[in-house]
C-alpha cells in the first residue's frame, strides 16, 4: 500500500471513530459494515461518480476492514 493512502485510512479511521464511536463490538457486525461499504464502492463506479468519490468510498472500506483485521488479531 503507498504511503498516502495509509494516512487516508488512519484518518478515515480516526473519522468513524469519533463520527459513530465504538460500536464494531464483533467481527459480524464489522462484516455487515465492510459488505456496505464496498456496496458503496460498487455505486460510485457503476454511477460514474468520479475518481475522488470511488477512491474516498474505497478508502473507507479498507478503514473498516483494517479495524476488522485488528478486532481478529487482538481475539486470537
Amino acid at each position: 500500500m503507498n504511503r498516502l493512502l495509509v494516512e487516508l485510512v488512519n484518518a478515515e479511521e480516526k473519522v468513524a471513530i469519533e463520527q459513530w464511536g465504538v460500536t464494531d463490538r464483533t467481527p459480524e457486525i464489522l462484516l455487515n459494515a465492510i459488505t456496505e461499504e464496498l456496496g458503496e464502492v460498487a455505486h460510485a463506479i457503476n454511477h460514474e461518480e468520479g475518481v475522488a468519490s470511488i477512491n474516498q468510498e474505497i478508502v473507507e472500506t479498507i478503514g473498516v476492514l483494517s479495524r476488522l483485521y485488528n478486532m481478529v488479531n487482538y481475539l486470537i
